[in-house]
């Protein structure tokens, strides 16, 4: 039997999304084999190797994350671009759609390599699982978890997407298709469900719902964008059936639950916080001379200390040195917030008392029913959900603007761009 190395011709094609298969065999020890190069196809066909599988997509993920919010947070309003490296210049300055720009260029296999892996553990651990061999289910359910978010992190943040198979090149999905990523990552969920249920998993239950909810949450974000190019009337999302799953995953979460990804427990590099505390690229405060603005908390008129908290945490160098960082992907928080803004206009007593629960979490004073539920909503999602991947197309939607955007430049021009196919992808696969 040849090995896995041999048998999977790496080409340039799709930008290496076969390697997301080799990094998994390099980082997870699957089988506890020292030397990745002696493991087979049929090592992977094991079930013994299902652990490895979820970790191995779990990693490709991790690494994929750090590139993508790099990106998408430096052309919003949460990171600011401090160093030489002029592709977070012009990131910086709104030009998104450059598909040649460097990090576009590097970060694009990153997550295209989650997405790849996402699959191809997914696969395995169905069929495992379909013959009664896999002997822990909850990492079926982990695997459509971490499936669900690769899915909605592309949605979120690509206007357009390739999904390759191995060697395999494929068509891009098409701008006006994407928001079926987030289709996927429900069925997805759907899928858990059922499961991390009859497990009695009450953590992943909660987790499964909570994604689920955030999922439909930001179909309806993307469908206010779409077709890009202005802004919303209304930018407030309702009707798209998150409420319910919001509701059950708060019966299931403590009160302040956060579900973090731990890269220091992983020893997987989180790109983002090596450009902040190693290298100093880039930024999480207002310019040293005090020429911005700081984040205010609209009633107190102080730094909100909800941003102060995250920024404290990803700039701990002490705790998880300078390239482990952590980000919290699903929140107690963020399910108060999704069903506040669906309930405005139907509900407002309800929708004001959902913020304020938030806000009672650290101390600050409630909202009252003089206080615009636009102004408002948007604050508590830029305070809360503060690097997760949110903020720029909740700017895109309240029609917000970095002051670091630039005239003619994308983000002001055509609000809801996101990042493009980048151009070594389109160059090397045959049919983009």
């Amino acid at each position: 039997m040849k090995s896995i190395f041999n048998q999977l011709k790496i080409r340039h094609a799709s930008i290496l999304v076969t390697g997301a298969l080799l990094l998994f065999l390099g980082s997870c020890n699957l089988l506890e084999v020292e030397n990745p190069n002696s493991l087979t196809v049929d090592d992977v066909s094991l079930p013994s190797s299902a652990e490895g599988l979820k970790n191995g997509q779990l990693n490709a993920l991790m690494s994929g994350l750090g590139w993508t919010y790099a990106a998408t947070s430096t052309v919003s309003d949460e990171i600011y671009w401090t160093g030489s490296y002029e592709s977070y210049k012009t990131f910086g300055e709104g030009r998104i759609a450059f598909d040649a720009n460097e990090i576009t260029v590097a970060g694009y296999p990153e997550i295209s390599q989650a997405r790849y892996m996402s699959d191809f553990a997914i696969e395995k651990l169905e069929e495992f699982d379909s013959n009664s061999e896999l002997a822990n289910r909850a990492v079926l359910v982990r695997s459509y978890i971490y499936g669900a978010l690769t899915r909605i992190t592309i949605a979120d943040s690509y206007d357009n997407f390739v999904f390759s198979s191995g060697t395999e090149t494929s068509p891009a999905i098409g701008e006006d298709q994407m928001f079926t990523l987030y289709d996927q990552a429900i069925d997805l969920l759907d899928k858990a469900l059922p499961i991390a249920q009859a497990i009695s998993n009450s953590e992943l239950e909660s987790q499964v719902f909570g994604l689920r909810a955030r999922a439909k949450h930001a179909k309806g974000v993307w469908q206010k964008l779409n077709p890009k190019g202005t802004t919303p009337a209304n930018p407030l999302v309702s009707g798209t059936g998150a409420i319910a799953d919001a509701e059950d995953a708060l019966d299931i979460m403590s009160a302040d639950y956060k579900a973090t990804i731990d890269y220091q427990a992983g020893n997987i590099t989180n790109y983002l916080a090596g450009q902040v505390n190693s290298r100093g690229e880039l930024t999480l405060t207002p310019d040293p001379d005090g020429s911005r603005a700081p984040f205010n908390d609209l009633k107190t008129g102080n730094p909100d200390p909800r941003v102060v908290a995250i920024a404290a945490d990803f700039n701990d160098t002490q705790t998880y040195t300078e390239n482990y960082s952590p980000f919290t992907w699903l929140s107690a928080r963020e399910m108060h917030l999704i069903i506040a803004e669906e309930l405005v206009g139907t509900n407002d007593i309800r929708a004001r008392n959902e913020i304020n629960t938030v806000r009672a979490l650290d101390g600050l004073p409630d909202m009252d029913v003089t206080d615009d539920f636009v102004e408002f909503i948007e604050h508590e999602r830029r305070a809360n959900l503060y690097l997760q991947g949110r903020r720029l197309n909740d700017m895109y939607r309240f029609g917000s603007q970095s002051p670091d955007w630039l005239a003619g430049e994308d983000a002001l021009e055509t609000p809801g761009i996101l990042l493009p196919i980048p151009t070594n992808e389109q160059l090397a696969n045959p049919d983009l």
